[in-house]
């Protein structure tokens, strides 16, 4: 069954990182396409800056939240890997658990911010201003997700009663 869930995780991750990865090529597109036509047209679309920002809001969330996963996020590996290796568990248990804390603030305040801009419209773009921080719940309650099967992982090994990962397994 853990390997089954663990399966069902790394494809979640793969999607998250397709839809960051999809949002970052349309983004490249519209912003070649404003250069282009402010210096060669000299008539650039004015709303190409805000879903810039929008985008680059989903694109960052997005894949910091594949980054939990995968454990490609900043974190003391160094530290990590000179440790004994139940120690260096330990060590990323902790560093998974507070991965976990600050996603549940970014969570709670994020909802918070969502709640209080979707009333507001974009300025340019008919949207409602709550769609740039919708992303910051959801990656947060990927991030809690993904931290927290990291810990039971990290846990189930250092015990003993989890199957050895290989170096990097998480990594691409």
């Amino acid at each position: 069954m853990p390997g089954t869930l663990f399966r069902i995780i790394d494809r979640i991750e793969r999607i998250l990182i397709g839809v960051a990865a999809a949002i970052m090529g349309l983004l490249s597109v519209l912003v070649c396409w404003q250069v282009f036509a402010r210096y060669v047209l000299q008539n650039s679309p004015i709303w190409v800056e805000e879903f810039s920002v929008t985008a680059i809001m989903w694109i960052g969330l997005l894949g910091a939240a594949g980054a939990v996963w995968t454990g490609d996020h900043m974190r003391l590996e160094f530290v990590t890997k000179k440790l004994p290796k139940r120690f260096g568990l330990v060590l990323e248990i902790l560093i998974d658990a507070a991965i976990g804390w600050f996603a549940a603030f970014l969570l709670t305040n994020g909802w918070l911010l969502t709640e209080a801009t979707w009333t507001s419209r974009m300025s340019t773009i008919p949207l409602p201003l709550g769609v740039t921080y919708v992303v910051l719940p959801i990656a947060a309650a990927f991030m809690i997700a993904f931290a927290a099967l990291r810990v039971v992982r990290n846990a189930a090994e250092a015990l003993g009663t989890g199957s050895p990962r290989k170096e990097g397994a998480d990594a691409r």
